[in-house]
């Protein structure tokens, strides 16, 4: 497939590298320049054909430049291979599996395929509730933000595990309370079932494999879903149940459609009773990207408590994140008060330092926060995201011979940045060294030699308008 886009009389085309989703709700498309994965802005929807791609709504002037993180990458391939410290590099070929693996629900293979008897492999189904649930949670549990222990990544996580012995997920408080039937906060599956009279009841029997078979689907989902309730509820409830009384799921499950972008929950997993109204009030929120605290007074908490030691790191760096995203001044605030009290038992954690230094850069405290990228930059020498995060810090304030010599080492260290190009042009346009500016035009567009924006840049930086559009 070749997807193309025209804007402004200029064009960029880019063949996909691969496509991502089993396309039963959407599929997204992936771009190979160099060694990095940036997702297309165009997407397909089984419900209403090509739309634009998830994190790309708000933007004004899309183009082929979204970096794909690995973080976005864990539950949609088998195992994705990024270059550490940087941003969307990986190595070639950039997975060692491309489609969902056995070892994602099982744990490693190895010993099950030497003597695949009985034992020889995790089952889910016969672990503790806390590590059964995690097996579920690792993709199905979207939170506000994962935070992953000092020296883990969210991929470290294997099954038979318990998810916060690798990585915490934070959620809103008020995302938690039983009481309201009908939060309109985008959640995820696994949040919404912890919400269901069903799960509070079960005492920990109820987890997703009650209801789901994780390797087929079934061939008539109404009565196969009906006889999953019955299980539990019994056919005496029959007798008593309104009529009708065939589809347990089109009452107290409702599907919704699917959002333009976003990860969107479809099925709703709150196994409640819907009055018509709150049914639209759903299915309007279903389009909205995201959530928000549901008032000034509202808390991040664990969704399970990490190990005591790193709970206050953690929930320091979930509070600076989700500040940061949604520029949450209090948020922002409360993170730097747990990040300063937890340094002194993580001194030199790069992320800690990193998320300190994202938060002083912002606040005229520039040269603590080159100071702190420096003692991260000792951990992780060659990090190029520690480097864009000191070019900008610099940049901030006032300091632009610094600032340049940050960005020029970023790109050194990545050219297949987009960002440092045109922090670099500015620069050195303000410095009135415009043989300097144009060079970096030209170096943009030898590294994106397809993006509109890149050749957008060449023009100007050459001292012409852009194309007429035709």
């Amino acid at each position: 497939m070749t997807q193309r886009m025209e804007r402004d009389g200029l064009a960029s085309q880019y063949s996909i590298a691969y496509s991502v989703g089993s396309g039963a709700h959407a599929v997204s498309y992936l771009i190979e320049v160099g060694n990095h994965l940036f997702e297309s802005p165009l997407s397909y929807y089984a419900q209403f054909g090509w739309g634009i791609s998830p994190g790309y709504e708000n933007l004004k002037a899309p183009d082929f430049y979204r970096a794909v993180r690995p973080q976005c990458l864990f539950c949609h391939v088998g195992e994705a291979l990024p270059i550490p410290g940087t941003l969307n590099a990986y190595r070639n070929p950039a997975f060692a599996a491309e489609a969902i693996t056995c070892e994602r629900c099982h744990g490693p293979t190895t010993a099950h395929l030497r003597n695949p008897v009985p034992g020889s492999i995790i089952n889910p189904a016969n672990l503790a509730p806390r590590a059964r649930d995690s097996v579920c949670e690792q993709c199905h549990l979207g939170g506000e933000v994962p935070v992953p222990n000092p020296g883990k990544q969210v991929s470290d996580f294997h099954a038979g595990e318990n998810l916060e012995d690798v990585f915490s997920v934070y959620v809103y408080q008020s995302s938690r309370d039983p009481t309201n039937p009908n939060p309109l906060t985008i959640i995820s599956q696994s949040q919404q079932l912890a919400l269901s009279q069903c799960a509070r009841s079960s005492g920990d029997k109820l987890w997703c494999g009650t209801c789901h078979d994780p390797h087929a689907l079934p061939k008539d989902p109404v009565a196969y879903f009906r006889a999953r309730c019955l299980n539990c509820h019994g056919t005496a409830l029959l007798t008593s149940h309104p009529k009708p009384n065939q589809n347990c799921l089109a009452c107290h499950m409702p599907r919704l459609p699917a959002g333009r972008g976003g990860h969107t929950i479809f099925t709703d997993h709150r196994i409640a009773i819907y009055a018509p109204q709150e049914l639209a009030r759903l299915r309007a929120a279903s389009s909205v990207n995201g959530s928000t605290p549901a008032s000034s007074e509202d808390e991040l908490v664990p969704w399970h408590n990490p190990p005591p030691q790193f709970a206050e790191r953690n929930l320091g760096l979930a509070y600076a994140r989700v500040g940061s995203e949604l520029e949450l001044l209090p948020f922002t605030r409360r993170g730097y008060q747990l990040l300063v009290s937890a340094w002194n038992d993580f001194p030199n954690d790069p992320v800690l330092l990193r998320a300190m230094g994202q938060i002083m850069s912002g606040t005229k405290q520039e040269a603590d926060a080159e100071a702190l990228y420096d003692k991260a930059l000792a951990a992780e020498p060659n990090s190029t995201l520690l480097y864009y995060d000191k070019a900008l810090a610099a940049e901030q304030a006032g300091d632009g011979n610094n600032a340049i010599n940050y960005f020029e080492k970023t790109l050194q260290l990545d050219p297949w940045l987009v960002d440092p190009y045109q922090h670099l042009a500015r620069l050195y346009t303000a410095n009135a060294q415009l043989a300097l500016a144009h060079e970096t035009y030209i170096r943009f567009l030898k590294a994106f030699p397809e993006s509109i924006e890149a050749k957008r840049d060449v023009f100007r930086g050459s001292g012409h308008s852009t194309p007429n559009k035709k």
